[in-house]
């Protein structure tokens, strides 16, 4: 009976202490949890609107950030806009200003959504004509941490983290944007790096976009490693850690051509590296040659104009166009260019569209066996074509020969040829529309004017 009697006290105790229990729990909080989350958006929301001077993020595109990241501004209101603008150009042209709405709600967590289409802010997530998949950018970023002057993002779908920089130092954006651009198009020139910690060479560090290929000195492993540039040199995505030292912020040094780490402990840079094959810099190709050729079909020897083609920039460090207006009637010859050997290169191309819609395409041919090489293929895709041979400025003189790239196994290219090709890749048989209808050009050399 005693024992029955005490079970009863421990059940009736029990129920006591089960009703006080949840009536604890209730009062933990004062909120309901959709008052809680409601509570936090309005706190995310209004720290991103108390940057008076907005904000600036390192924006990266692409899975696993594989191209490098690019300088954007950020400036929220109150009423809901966002004002977007970025260093590059994008559906609008460089630093231009592009507003739309922006949100932040909850789902299981904070998100930051753009949640109208902002010309700058979704270039890098919109799908093109030939990629469904686009720059695979992010629009939707989960909100991971915030503090006063930081707010760290995670891309939702791309999963790549950025920080967005409370703008403390009143930056105008225009100026901060435009200096970052400025040296993007100074450094852009440089295509391989060594990389240099503690006085030893741990490898070469290959530009392709903004991220370094690195191939390690002792031929073991290789690293991509993704950057954005600052005003005053690169910031790597994450830090970089060899034998314990961390690396991460670098400014450039333009006596010594070098990018030189800031971080504490870090004796480290990473130094214009050119291979003892190394041909001539993108800048010094630029300006006026003196052309001469061989027309198709005949062993005479002819000038472009009698005098000059000009090279101008078509895509920095990577192309260039050749003109002559008067001996092309369309935007002239396109030559590509190798940042890592400094050599030119005349490959097949669609070069210009000619006004009937078809495209002038620029084809290397073999002139004996009479056969052309007609596949188009993009960058850095390029295949049977022309190679530029540098004469090492002998006697004072700055030469360029063309000859055959040596991809093209069946047949030895020595000229290209100028034809039409409509969009489904049909031949519409040699564009004779040139000055004095000359379609082929065998045997190029240039020789340098200025």
């Amino acid at each position: 009976m005693k024992l029955i009697k005490n079970a009863v006290y421990l059940f009736v105790a029990s129920l006591f202490l089960t009703q006080s229990c949840v009536k604890d729990e209730e009062n933990i909080f004062d909120d309901t949890a959709s008052a809680r989350g409601q509570k936090a958006v309005e706190e995310y929301r209004q720290l991103l609107v108390s940057a008076e001077n907005g904000w600036y993020v390192d924006y990266y595109p692409e899975l696993d950030h594989k191209v490098g990241g690019y300088a954007m501004y950020l400036k929220f209101s109150s009423d809901g806009t966002v004002d977007v603008s970025c260093e590059i150009a994008t559906n609008l042209p460089a630093r231009q200003i592009e507003t739309s709405q922006f949100e932040v709600f909850m789902e299981q967590g904070p998100i930051l959504s753009f949640s109208t289409y902002n010309k700058v802010m979704h270039y890098f997530s919109e799908p093109y004509s030939t990629d469904v998949n686009g720059r695979e950018g992010d629009y939707e970023f989960i909100i991971m941490k915030t503090e006063t002057d930081e707010i760290i993002i995670k891309g939702k779908k791309g999963g790549n983290k950025m920080t967005l920089r409370r703008n403390t130092g009143n930056l105008n954006p225009d100026t901060h944007l435009a200096e970052i651009a400025d040296l993007v198009y100074k450094l852009s020139t440089y295509g391989m790096f060594e990389f240099v910690v503690a006085d030893n060479s741990i490898g070469i560090a290959t530009v392709t976009e903004r991220t370094f290929d690195m191939e390690y000195a002792d031929n073991t492993n290789t690293a991509k490693i993704s950057y954005a540039f600052t005003a005053d040199g690169i910031k790597l995505y994450e830090p970089y850690t060899l034998n314990g030292v961390s690396m991460r912020n670098f400014v450039w040094d333009d006596a010594n051509e070098r990018y030189v780490c800031t971080d504490q402990g870090a004796n480290a840079y990473l130094k214009a590296y050119f291979p003892p094959d190394y041909q001539i810099k993108y800048d010094d190709f630029l300006g006026k040659w003196k052309l001469n050729y061989q027309p198709r079909n005949s062993s005479g020897w002819l000038t472009a104009d009698m005098d000059t083609v000009e090279f101008v920039e078509l895509k920095r460090n990577s192309s260039f166009m050749m003109k002559c207006d008067k001996m092309f009637n369309f935007a002239g010859i396109t030559l590509t260019f190798d940042s890592r050997k400094g050599t030119v290169s005349i490959n097949c191309i669609n070069t210009d569209v000619h006004s009937s819609g078809n495209f002038i395409r620029q084809c290397p041919y073999d002139t004996q066996a009479g056969y052309i090489y007609t596949s188009v293929y993009n960058p850095p895709d390029y295949l049977g074509g022309l190679i530029g041979v540098w004469n090492n400025d002998e006697n004072g003189e700055r030469i360029i020969t063309f000859e055959d790239n040596k991809v093209w196994s069946t047949y030895t290219a020595d000229g290209i040829l100028l034809r039409l090709y409509n969009a489904s890749n049909t031949s519409q048989g040699n564009y004779s529309g040139n000055i004095d209808g000359k379609y082929g050009f065998r045997n190029l050399v240039l020789t340098k004017v200025d």
